[in-house]
């Protein structure tokens, strides 16, 4: 039983485009960020699989030049209706959780929400 990883998650969270802060404001911000997208999304171990399915679904979201010229007769049959609401759920679960994610992480600092913007990177093994 490691303790190791417990402590560290297996992403990182990187706040970007906000300067002005100190290296301490920044770590806080970093944590409430991270702490609160896990809290969203039911833990540290769904962070990266919710934010690889929320791309996958923004990916397959996006009409593509075939979708557009064969839009009228694609739509005749409800497989296609049921994975669209599936792929939509997904990108508007991950899309709250980001935005009360970052909201936890700024409202502290008295920022805007759209100063900032925070990246997550799978954490390498070391």
């Amino acid at each position: 039983m490691s303790t190791n990883n417990a402590a560290r998650p297996p992403y990182i969270v990187q706040l970007i485009e906000d300067s002005g802060l100190s290296a301490d404001q920044r770590a806080a911000a970093e944590l409430r960020f991270r702490m609160a997208l896990e809290f969203a999304l039911g833990g540290p171990e769904y962070v990266l699989p919710s934010l690889q399915a929320y791309m996958l679904a923004q990916a397959l979201n996006e009409p593509s030049e075939d979708d557009e010229a064969d839009d009228s007769s694609n739509n005749s049959t409800g497989t296609g209706d049921d994975e669209a609401g599936g792929t939509q759920q997904m990108i508007t679960l991950w899309e709250k959780a980001e935005s009360d994610a970052i909201r936890a992480a700024l409202k502290p600092l008295g920022r805007r929400v759209d100063e900032a913007r925070f990246e997550i990177v799978p954490a390498q093994a070391f």
